[in-house]
């Protein structure tokens, strides 16, 4: 499977409707698509979904500071 997808292959790929993928895109929840395209990294809301579902937090000390450093 390719990693980039057209908005409705994204969705289909994860299981949304269109409707609700176009939301939780609208608010933040899964990354636009990428910049200067119309294509979705599913990479990039395969770690979203993690983050979600709380399997993508920090798994140990030092992922958790870069983390802080990354974000500041």
């Amino acid at each position: 499977m390719a990693r980039l997808q057209s908005e409705k292959a994204a969705a289909s790929t994860i299981g949304l409707e269109m409707a609700t993928f176009r939301e939780w895109v609208r608010t933040g929840r899964l990354p636009p698509p990428v910049r200067g395209t119309d294509l979705y990294d599913l990479r990039a809301i395969e770690a979203a979904l993690d983050l979600m579902s709380g399997i993508g937090t920090p798994q140990n000390a030092l992922d958790s500071f870069l983390e802080t450093r990354n974000a500041g």
